[in-house]
């Protein structure tokens, strides 16, 4: 009983990290909840929050823009979340990384990061892929973290926010949209990693897109798929033939629409800020233009 007691004490007492990257998707809960349909939302991890000008998306079509992008470590729980919230008339675009389809953790989600991410919000464990089973450690996890982070400031004066890099929580605009690489932040300059992209195919993400589209479907809804940024080097590392393929499987195995014109894939090496998936400030307006443009295609051929 006192045990119980005790951590009780310590979950009300420790609130989560206020700077957290994760702080800001309770900005993005709040839009899927709040912000009328019909409206875009786009979703994935990082490339999205990085990589899409959801204002000018918004003015050029006409419809709210919600940009659902976070962290690639989450995998598709905020689908699970924007599942739960969808509505007739919506447009989701998905833009998974190709991380996101090594193995089923990196698919469903890491979880030492879904665990930040339901201390945000704790209704969120429903979002998980099991959400009974994952409870139990789950909840450990939020409480070993929430120890260290008392322990931490009651023993050495300071927080985690002395270690926290730019991608942070409070630089998100009014749409989502991460904004800490744009004005001022665009001066920094990274090495970026010329690696291959991990491509890689396992059957449950592809079900599972399935039945988030026939789900959406039924909803009145319709989803997309948009392939992730890609740099110049990284593609001519990783081979053509290869990220053709993830893309045909795509394709063939879901009925999800591609938006994404694979002969205009891969963008200069010029365009990417830190990583061959954050795109810079020139990066993310071309990005956003061509899915402007993708998207009012396909709209004006299927009506």
């Amino acid at each position: 009983m006192l045990v119980t007691l005790e951590i009780a004490v310590i979950f009300a007492a420790t609130p989560p990290d206020a700077k957290h990257l994760y702080q800001a998707s309770l900005l993005k809960s709040a839009l899927l909840r709040d912000v009328p349909s019909p409206r875009i939302i786009i979703v994935g991890g990082s490339n999205v929050a990085f990589g899409i000008d959801s204002e000018l998306m918004e003015r050029e079509l006409g419809i709210p823009v919600i940009n659902d992008g976070l962290h690639v470590a989450l995998g598709i729980a905020p689908l699970n979340e924007i599942k739960a919230n969808l509505r007739a008339g919506d447009i989701v675009i998905i833009s998974l990384e190709y991380y996101n389809f090594t193995d089923l953790p990196s698919f469903y989600g890491q979880p030492q990061f879904l665990a930040d991410w339901v201390e945000f919000s704790p209704e969120r464990i429903w979002y998980l892929h099991e959400p009974y089973k994952q409870m139990p450690s789950i909840f450990a996890m939020m409480l070993e973290r929430k120890v260290n982070r008392q322990s931490n400031y009651y023993l050495y004066g300071f927080t985690y926010e002395a270690g926290r890099n730019f991608y942070s929580g409070d630089l998100f605009n009014e749409h989502g949209d991460f904004i800490g690489h744009l004005g001022e932040g665009a001066d920094k300059k990274f090495d970026i990693a010329d690696s291959v992209y991990p491509i890689n195919l396992i059957d449950d993400a592809y079900v599972y897109l399935e039945d988030f589209n026939q789900y959406a479907k039924s909803k009145g809804a319709l989803v997309f798929y948009e392939a992730q940024a890609h740099r110049q080097t990284n593609c001519e590392r990783t081979g053509k033939k290869n990220l053709d393929r993830f893309f045909n499987l795509l394709k063939n195995r879901t009925t999800i629409p591609l938006l994404t014109n694979l002969d205009q894939l891969c963008l200069p090496d010029d365009y990417f800020y830190d990583t061959p998936y954050h795109l810079n400030e020139q990066g993310r307006e071309v990005r956003t233009e061509r899915l402007i443009q993708n998207l009012k295609n396909y709209l004006s051929e299927n009506q």
